[in-house]
């Protein structure tokens, strides 16, 4: 970007400030990450969104190859497009396996690389050296920014943001000389920072505001010739945005197709617009606080069911007002104007007007809104008192200070994502009323065998959220292990009907579709099955599960051609299993000898298929109605 001098008055006009290396600040900026997190490597894969992302999704595993990496540019799971998230994390299996520290090695290396961008940027832009160190040292140590860098699914923050950088660089390089090879590098960039995270959609209307400031492509709109001034630059600059704004809106359609097509996106019934844009203006000064003073922070915050009181959205409403209307009357101190738009538009898609999830805020939204605040807050300081003695030592110390707090509180918060159970048993100290946390919470325990308090995180998040379908069904399997059926069924009933997503509606028939088959309500359990491959028509499980209630009804050539359609879409040997079975009940002995040694094949551990298959090869036969499962 380019150069702008700088002013006579700041710290940084000082000769002895002027000879620092930037290269060594940038060092430090470096090894100061670094150490901040480095509890990150010692910190495993959590059970929200990690299993979709990495250890449970068989592309991913997958690692690089060409079909994996069709399937990212094809994928719209999770919510979202963004085939370079997937194939970073492709590339993180293809080197480090499932060692997790790998992973988190990666998503260090490149917060450390946009915090070194960060700072030669506003170098180059501004050109003070100590202001742009102090910029790049708190986006580095802030604590708000732990979410972003120590939980591996978050790898698409990151890499957006690179790829943001990347671009401002770009657009600095053609604002120097401005020509079409130049522009189409910025709008590259930028397609390449959407197909990481669709985040960053509003860049062209932040390079207006870079053109602002610091780039000074605009005049200050102050008295009615600079206004006129104003405008007549301004336009021009509006309209050479033009094409970045059409891919902002491309990257929005599928964004909005992306989130339809996981049912991401809550409905006005489910979460009202009174309810979301109150909790998105007090979200945007509960940012602000946070950003001042970074302690508590969780990985959840549960949206309230309900309206918040209406002093919050009206408080709220009033400080950004008013503090608008005093960057307004400051137009001269162009960083005002700029950081605070930067802050207020870079949040817009993710502030919650339309609600993707079910979080009221997350820290890892302000990863990149909260520099306008920050450029704010140093560029405040720095300007403040300039003829105060030992003025720089002063405001040195100061930062040293703060930095310092803000680095211990980074390792601290750190630490608390080393696994599901610390990171969401922190989340329930910091709000103890979190029905998300308490889910995931169970799960871990599920996991670890611990049914009895699995158990009661579960029932806790469905009483704190009753409509939370992903808990009643969770509860359920719980209660099916304990053999209470009768209650179980009740809960895959209350999980099918406020499931969030269609796996998770699909996965509640079935397991409904189970306990019937347990209780010999074979009819019922068919249906089950049946409304469970209505949502997910290549859902394996529900195949076989269905043809065994259709054996067990003695609907052989139904239960046949279900157990057909299982085997074909993935090698199973349950599956070639029971087609042995259906057609041995069929009298089919040939063609039943034939499927239980393709069951053997791939699962040479199967008892049950080997006993049949000797019977039947001797001429015996083990007909026999299957044991539930």
């Amino acid at each position: 970007m380019s150069s702008l001098p700088a002013s006579p008055q700041s710290e940084d006009a000082h000769p002895h400030h002027q000879d620092t290396p930037t290269w060594l600040i940038a060092a430090l900026l470096v090894a100061f990450s670094f150490l901040a997190y480095w509890p990150t490597f010692s910190n495993g894969f959590l059970n929200y969104d990690d299993d979709g992302y990495i250890t449970q999704n068989h592309f991913v595993q997958g690692g690089l190859s060409l079909a994996n990496v069709v399937w990212a540019f094809r994928a719209t799971v999770m919510a979202n497009w963004h085939p370079l998230t997937w194939i970073s994390h492709m590339a993180d299996v293809q080197f480090f396996g499932s060692h997790a520290s790998g992973h988190h090695a990666t998503s260090l290396v490149i917060h450390a690389i946009n915090v070194v961008m960060l700072f030669f940027l506003l170098r180059a832009a501004t050109g003070f050296l100590w202001r742009s160190a102090a910029m790049g040292a708190l986006f580095a140590l802030h604590p708000f920014n732990v979410e972003c860098v120590a939980w591996v699914s978050e790898r698409k923050t990151l890499l957006c943001t690179m790829f943001l950088f990347l671009s401002l660089f770009a657009y600095g390089w053609y604002v120097r000389k401005p020509g079409v090879g130049r522009y189409w590098t910025v709008a590259f960039l930028f397609a390449l920072g959407l197909a990481s995270k669709p985040m960053i959609v509003t860049l062209p209307f932040a390079l207006l505001l870079l053109d602002y400031w610091p780039l000074d492509r605009l005049p200050a709109p102050v008295g009615p010739e600079n206004r006129r001034l104003f405008f007549s630059k301004f336009w021009p600059l509006f309209l050479e945005k033009l094409p970045l704004l059409i891919l902002s809106a491309a990257s929005a359609y599928i964004t909005v197709f992306a989130q339809g097509h996981s049912y991401a996106v809550a409905s006005v019934v489910d979460m009202p617009l009174r309810a979301r844009v109150g909790n998105a203006l007090w979200s945007y000064l509960v940012y602000l606080l946070k950003s001042l003073w970074p302690v508590h922070l969780a990985i959840f915050y549960p949206h309230p069911e309900t309206s918040l009181p209406i002093w919050k959205p009206a408080l709220a409403t009033a400080l950004l007002v008013l503090f608008t209307g005093y960057c307004l009357l400051r137009l001269q101190r162009r960083y005002l104007i700029a950081g605070w738009l930067w802050y207020l538009g870079s949040l817009v898609p993710v502030i919650g007007f339309v609600q993707v999830g079910r979080q009221a805020m997350a820290d890892r939204y302000a990863y990149t809104p909260l520099l306008g605040v920050f450029a704010i807050v140093v560029w405040s300081l720095a300007e403040r008192f300039p003829q105060i003695p030992h003025r720089s030592q002063i405001l040195a110390g100061l930062a040293s200070v703060f930095l310092i707090f803000f680095a211990g509180l980074t390792w601290r918060q750190t630490t608390y994502w080393k696994d599901s159970f610390s990171v969401f048993g922190h989340a329930l100290q910091v709000v103890p009323v979190n029905y998300m946390a308490e889910n995931n919470l169970g799960s871990a325990y599920a996991d670890a065998g611990d049914t009895d308090r699995a158990y009661q995180h579960f029932l806790r998040a469905t009483q704190e959220r009753p409509r939370y379908g992903l808990a009643h069904y969770n509860l359920g399997n719980m209660l099916r292990r304990q053999n209470r059926r009768g209650e179980a069924r009740a809960e895959f009933l209350l999980a099918v009907q406020y499931a969030q997503e269609p796996a998770q509606q699909a996965n509640a028939f079935h397991n409904l579709g189970v306990v019937f088959i347990e209780d010999n309500r074979l009819t019922e359990a068919r249906e089950a099955f049946t409304e469970a491959l209505r949502v997910q028509p290549q859902k394996q499980n529900s195949y076989i599960a269905r043809g065994l209630a259709e054996f067990r009804l003695g609907d052989y050539p139904a239960a046949e051609n279900d157990f057909l359609k299982g085997a074909s879409l993935s090698p199973d040997g349950a599956a070639w299993y029971w087609l042995g079975r259906s057609r041995e009940a069929r009298g089919d002995i040939h063609g039943a000898i034939e499927n239980y040694r393709r069951a053997l094949a791939l699962q040479p551990e199967l008892q049950e298929a080997k006993e049949h298959l000797d019977a039947a090869v001797s001429g015996r036969s083990l007909l026999f109605l299957p044991k539930a499962n």
